[in-house]
């Protein structure tokens, strides 16, 4: 296999795109078979957590999101206002003016 690799350069480049695909589709399954063990277990166990349902109609989901989205939005710009409202403009603006005249005025 080192060989292999040692190689692999010098081989036309359809050979390398296969040999990537074939590392790569092994590597997902790899990941795939650990992620598929970790979820479902080895020997499936019949101890399931039962999950209550909420049925929920997809407009009622929308709303909902589309509420809290608009909230969250709301809530932005007021604390944008609130940041606005603490900061003095013309005290930094005489400040910085000041200090221009200073550099340039002599």
């Amino acid at each position: 296999m080192r060989q292999y690799l040692a190689t692999l350069h010098k081989r036309p480049d359809h050979h390398k795109k296969r040999f990537a695909l074939l590392a790569s589709s092994t590597i997902t399954l790899f990941i795939f078979g650990v992620w598929s063990l970790a979820t479902f277990g080895i020997n499936g166990t019949s101890e399931k957590v039962i999950a209550e349902k909420n049925e929920v109609n997809p407009l009622q989901s929308l709303s909902t999101s589309l509420a809290s989205s608009f909230e969250a939005l709301i809530n932005s710009f007021n604390e944008l206002k609130t940041g606005f409202e603490a900061v003095d403009l013309e005290a930094e603006y005489k400040d910085m003016r000041e200090k221009a005249l200073d550099v340039y005025g002599q």
